[in-house]
């Protein structure tokens, strides 16, 4: 599994960006809070990375902080969330706010029961 990207933005449009490693292009779907905190193409990142393999397709979903990850993947382990909602959900809401660590413990404690 793919876990992390370290690279050049090569492409970037919102909810997706395509990462350059060493002559790679790996096409990266993303929340809106991780692409609007990306430079412009050309610009080196880092992402996290969730590989999503189902039986006909092997996506990546990548993001700037890892609770932007654990609650993506804490969404599409509810029954009936798959990884395209999952992502506009987190597009949704906004990850630098103050209490969104502290709103997030809650919510992942509400999906667990």
């Amino acid at each position: 599994m793919i876990a992390h990207l370290r690279g050049s933005i090569l492409e970037k449009h919102p909810n997706r960006i395509v990462v350059d490693v060493n002559g790679v292009g790996y096409d990266v779907f993303v929340p809106l809070s991780t692409f609007y905190g990306l430079g412009d193409p050309g610009s080196e990142i880092a992402v996290r990375i969730h590989t999503h393999v189902r039986e006909d397709a092997l996506t990546l979903y990548g993001f700037a902080t890892r609770l932007e990850q654990e609650l993506f993947e804490r969404l599409i382990g509810v029954s009936g969330i798959g990884p395209k909602l999952a992502l506009a959900v987190l597009s949704g809401i906004e990850t630098s706010d103050a209490g969104f660590e502290h709103m997030l413990k809650q919510a992942l404690r509400e999906l667990a029961k």
